[in-house]
């Protein structure tokens, strides 16, 4: 065998190598996080006092509250989506509807083992919308670095400030103050795509908060609004996890040990309002993703059209 036919199975080697171990590792952390969730289930149901007051409260929501939880989902996929927008439009053209029909599908293929939304999602804009695999991970990576970020300065400025007993006008300034930082800094050029994108995402772990506090109200329990801000932070954190599937136990495990640490119930509390999130979560995206592959689907079918604007 010559140099030049035995160099690409060299090549080809590692790569497969690297595939077969991030298989793994997904598998691992799909089993992993359904134990978890198996364990969450289990704890709430030796305790069915508390999971009948709960379940007697959900009987009869406040449509109210299950509205902004709804609502909430459905806000959560738009902005994310406006996001990835802005941060994949320096490397290729990605309509607006389009990328928010993307996204909407690959949280939905991601309920699925082996997080395979995330790669589709990838793979979708190498041969449709011709960004090389390397950008759009790149963006996701950025994604990520705002998250950390943002919870970061979320979680410490809600933290000191009932630490220090800060008045909520003061906690109310401190949460709010970089919103209008960071639409002055879009006045700059070259920082314009980084600071809207913050932005965005800022205002996205913000409706995360309103989620727990309508889950938390809706099973009866009393969270203020910054304490709901906090479980979205930690929520966030646990769904970026990597190779387990939107945080699939993790998330229902750290709301509930987080839960009596901020004083706000029981750790059975915390996981049946995570599970009721997940819930609704899942209803959401389930509807929203279908309506997005089948977007997405008609696009393929007329292309020509698309050329023309569409999206």
């Amino acid at each position: 065998m010559s140099a030049h036919s035995s160099e690409p199975v060299s090549r080809q080697r590692p790569d497969r190598l690297r595939s077969t171990a991030t298989i793994r590792l997904r598998a691992v952390g799909l089993v992993i996080g359904l134990g978890l969730l198996v364990a969450a289930v289990i704890v709430i149901w030796r305790r069915q006092d508390i999971v009948a007051e709960a379940l007697a409260v959900i009987s009869r929501p406040a449509p109210g509250y299950l509205l902004l939880l709804l609502a909430g989902v459905a806000a959560n996929v738009v902005l994310t989506g406006l996001m990835f927008s802005l941060l994949m439009s320096r490397y290729g053209r990605v309509g607006v509807m389009e990328m928010q029909a993307l996204i909407a599908a690959a949280a939905l293929v991601n309920y699925l083992p082996l997080r395979p939304g995330l790669v589709g999602r990838i793979a979708y804009h190498q041969a449709v919308n011709r960004i090389l695999a390397i950008h759009s991970a790149k963006t996701i990576l950025q994604a990520s670095a705002l998250s950390l970020a943002i919870v970061a300065y979320l979680a410490a400025a809600v933290l000191l400030s009932t630490t220090f007993g800060a008045s909520h006008l003061l906690m109310a300034c401190c949460l709010f103050i970089p919103v209008p930082l960071l639409l002055a800094g879009a006045a700059v050029r070259h920082l314009r795509v980084w600071l809207l994108a913050a932005l965005l995402r800022y205002a996205e772990v913000f409706v995360w908060g309103l989620r727990y506090y309508a889950a938390f109200k809706l099973i009866g329990v009393p969270v203020a609004p910054h304490e709901g801000l906090v479980f979205a932070c930690i929520s966030m954190i646990a769904t970026m996890v990597p190779f387990v599937s939107n945080g699939l136990g993790l998330r229902e495990w750290a709301v509930g040990l987080g839960s009596p640490l901020l004083k706000v119930g029981r750790v059975e509390h915390g996981i049946t309002a995570e599970l009721v999130n997940r819930a609704a979560e899942m209803a959401v995206i389930v509807a929203l993703g279908l309506i997005g592959l089948a977007y997405l689907a008609a696009r393929r079918r007329a292309p020509a059209q698309d050329g023309q604007g569409r999206g």
